[in-house]
């Protein structure tokens, strides 16, 4: 026989070449550091025969995914975490970056509360369209890149001093961790999201195990779980289309069955030792029981309770279920409902006919009958949810409800009473069982001697559903299942528990040590009624971070802070009209030094004017930020400025280091609230390497007479640098910046009093008088002090005048001056 031989010209098939190239490349990024704890179901050979030729490069999106990384992994190895949150904005991810924010969360929670011009605002479902949450990330991204093009243009025109004390703000690449919620359907649903995401310059995703079209909030009642392989796939299809990108991505995995209540399948074994079982032989389905409940309803009249119409059960089986609730003397709690129903719809008759009868205005009458009438169909609905709660309890109760392995170890302890022994130990049995399928388990049991009846089809929802146990084990399991094809893992849970927190992280770790893990700080929480201090909030996500939980944030704070300014603006708009704008925020702007305060700059006008002045060329004589921009107003100084306390302390500088007591380099100085939101603020001072030498906490206020206070709460002076008079210009700053009338200082210390005295020595205050030991209340002399204050030459020989030895005794009524 003739065989035509035919042979491959490898140097005429470039493609093969190129697809070889690809493929060895593509199995050692397979191979690589970044993933040694990442399992893949796909191969190499897969993704180079799912990607076109056009590849593109991704730049952003690879650049924010091995960015992120990184800086979660060394988290993890320093037991550090990155708290966070999810803006609402792109001027909210923006203003979170600046405050030195790394990773941004970007939650469904905050894109359905905002809707959008095709779906109306409401809960978190993840009923919005697939794009939804790339597009807010596209918006993030832009505005981020946009900064820091505005920031690049402006650092150019530093100086190199200028720019040593303004570090610069790491704006890109933007790490943002997106919520793909239940992945929107699919396998091709997920390729999709997670392309979109990449698009938009985002390398990451989460993804949750719940049923898409059942998903609820993570803090909502009512979750259903898809299976373990489920999930999973969910997972690897993300990687996949990672992979096929040519991005690292960060994938991270939530689990909510620590609190779910239903699973959708028993297919995978992995799942079967939560699912619940109905013990007893005689019970009927419960799907069957809560249908026939509500065509009892339907049948006494009530057409418009109709689920039931929804299914189709047999006659037979809703003889059944009557005869079951009739046994169970159940019959009469359905008529007390039905009754009631009737009861209400009698009164609306009745009042209908009286109204005829009495010749009632026709609009008294339509008010009064269409309010009661409204109330009916609450009525109704609240007595059939209530009648359908109380069987489902009672239905519960009666069918013994048990997982698989508590039904044999109850029957085991039966036997054991009744003096059985066993191979294993009851314990053992457990143990053993939740590593099992069911039908292993069955088996297992069997060979005990130990043949129960036990049913996870009994049970069943109408829906279709299996009851789940839910709880810490359970999310163990998940946990332990998704980990090699996550980068991180996420339990929701219900509330802030830090012990049952560790517990699960340890139960990860002990398999998987070197896993990151994720935590929702949750604002659907009330932390107060939990019962913390303020210190256990505080350091609640740093106690975390010890754990391994590297990423936690906070999901629709944004919203809720969004909510809250504008209510606060409204009601201070109607309240005090302009005023309570320039109170709530223009005074709040500057008080925080916030860079919003210069509106145009902020949003990148400068950066504009220079675009304009490249694409014109340098005859352009129109610019937004010249002329008659108004941002210059805000510019303009309306307290005196930190740089006038810098100005002194640089006198303070050349006059002690030319005594050879200084040699630190220039003092910046830091005016800013104690903490975000916080009526009190402190002034700092820092030497050259940023290290703090000096500090104030105080707050300003006016008494009843009008008179405008400080009030010193703390201060504290590096001892080195104590009595060469630099608190003591700092005080000097405060009262020539405030202008205040009088100084408190709340529960003094010797320093306090110390400053006391020495104020009263340069004249500056008046006199100290207190009515409680633990305020110390001065009267400021303001003349004296603005002289000291008028000049450089007055502050410089301030700062040069000897210091005297002291004894300092104050009393509770009045400060003396007691030095030489």
């Amino acid at each position: 026989m003739n065989t035509k031989i035919i042979r491959l010209d490898s140097r005429r098939d470039t493609e093969a070449i190129e697809w070889a190239k690809e493929l060895r490349e593509t199995e050692a990024w397979f191979q690589s550091a970044r993933f040694r704890q990442i399992t893949r179901l796909h191969t190499p050979y897969e993704v180079v025969a799912l990607r076109g030729n056009g590849q593109e490069d991704y730049t952003v999106a690879k650049q924010a995914a091995v960015k992120m990384y990184d800086y979660l992994q060394r988290l993890f190895r320093e037991k550090k975490q990155e708290i966070t949150y999810g803006p609402f904005s792109p001027t909210g991810a923006v203003r979170a970056v600046m405050e030195g924010l790394k990773v941004l969360y970007l939650g469904g929670w905050a894109t359905s509360a905002r809707g959008s011009d095709s779906e109306d605002p409401g809960a978190d479902l993840a009923n919005y369209a697939l794009d939804r949450v790339p597009k807010e990330g596209a918006s993030w991204v832009r505005a981020l890149l946009h900064q820091d093009e505005a920031q690049r243009s402006s650092r150019m025109r530093m100086t190199s001093a200028q720019r040593k004390n303004t570090p610069a703000i790491e704006f890109a690449p933007p790490l943002i961790i997106p919520d793909g919620d239940t992945g929107h359907g699919g396998e091709h649903h997920i390729r999709n999201l997670v392309k979109k995401f990449v698009e938009s310059k985002i390398g990451a995703i989460h993804i949750e195990d719940q049923r898409a079209g059942c998903k609820v909030c993570g803090h909502q009642g009512q979750k259903v779980l898809v299976s373990t392989a489920e999930m999973i796939s969910r997972l690897n299809t993300a990687r996949l289309q990672f992979d096929i990108l040519g991005v690292p991505g960060v994938v991270v995995a939530r689990t909510d069955s620590n609190d779910a209540t239903a699973i959708d399948s028993v297919d995978d074994e992995r799942d079967h030792p939560f699912v619940y079982g109905a013990t007893n032989p005689r019970i009927v389905p419960f799907k069957n029981v809560n249908l026939a409940v509500i065509r009892k309803f339907y049948k006494e009249g009530f057409k418009e309770i109709n689920g039931h119409l929804l299914h189709k059960i047999s006659e037979t089986a809703y003889r059944e279920a009557q005869e079951w609730l009739k046994q169970e003397r159940l019959t009469p709690r359905i008529h007390e409902g039905i009754a009631r129903i009737h009861n209400e719809t009698a009164l609306l008759k009745k009042s209908r006919e009286q109204a005829r009868r009495q010749g009632k205005s026709p609009k008294t009458t339509r008010e009064e009958l269409a309010a009661r009438e409204i109330w009916i169909k609450t009525i109704t609905e609240e007595t059939l949810d209530n009648v359908l709660a109380e069987i489902r309890r009672v239905w519960a109760e009666k069918a013994g409800l048990k997982t698989y392995a508590d039904a044999v170890a109850d029957a085991m302890q039966a036997r054991i009473h009744d003096k059985k022994k066993f191979s294993i130990s009851v314990e053992r049995w457990k143990r053993f069982a939740v590593t099992v399928s069911h039908e292993d388990a069955r088996k297992r049991a069997e060979s005990m001697g130990i043949d129960i009846f036990w049913s996870w089809e009994l049970p069943r929802s109408p829906d279709g559903f299996y009851p789940i146990t839910g709880g810490r084990d359970m999310a163990v399991a998940r946990g332990l299942a998704v980990a090699p094809f996550a980068d991180l893992v996420w339990r929701e849970t219900a509330k802030p528990d830090l012990a049952d927190d560790k517990a699960w992280a340890d139960a990860i770790h002990a398999v998987f040590p070197d896993k990151m893990l994720a935590y929702n700080l949750s604002p659907s929480w009330n932390w107060d009624a939990w019962g913390f201090t303020d210190d256990q909030i505080r350091s609640f996500a740093g106690q975390l971070g010890k754990m391994g939980y590297v990423f936690n944030f906070i999901t629709y704070a944004g919203h809720q802070g969004e909510a809250l300014m504008n209510g606060r603006l409204a009601r201070a708009l109607r309240e005090e009209s302009v005023l309570g704008f320039v109170r709530l925020v223009q005074r709040a702007l500057r008080l925080a030094n916030d860079p919003a305060q210069y509106p145009q700059t902020f949003v990148g006008g400068p950066w504009a004017d220079r675009f304009r002045r490249a694409a014109r060329g340098p005859s352009l004589t129109t610019s937004s930020m010249g002329g008659k921009s108004t941002e210059a107003q805000h510019r303009k100084a309306t307290e005196v400025p930190t740089s006038v306390l810098e100005r002194w302390l640089r006198m303070w500088v050349q006059h002690w280091s030319e005594q050879g007591l200084y040699n630190k380099g220039d003092l910046s100085v830091e005016l800013k609230e104690r903490w975000a939101g916080s009526e009190e603020m402190m002034l700092n001072v820092f030497d050259e390497a940023r290290d703090k030498i000096a500090e104030i906490t105080f707050r300003v206020d006016k008494d009843r007479e009008g008179r405008k206070f400080l009030a010193v709460k703390d201060q504290n002076t590096v001892k080195q640098y104590r009595s060469r008079r630099l608190m003591t210009l700092m005080h000097f700053f405060l009262l020539h910046r405030y202008k205040a009338d009088l100084v408190h200082y709340v529960s003094p210390t010797d320093d306090n009093r110390l400053s006391v005295h020495r104020m009263i020595q340069n004249g500056v205050f008046r006199e100290s008088r207190t009515d409680d030991p633990n305020i110390i209340a001065i009267e400021v002399n303001t003349d004296r002090a603005q002289k000291i204050f008028a000049n450089d030459e007055s502050v410089k020989r301030f700062i040069a005048r000897p210091y005297r030895t002291s004894n300092l005794q104050v009393s509770n009524s009045h400060a003396k001056a007691a030095v030489g």
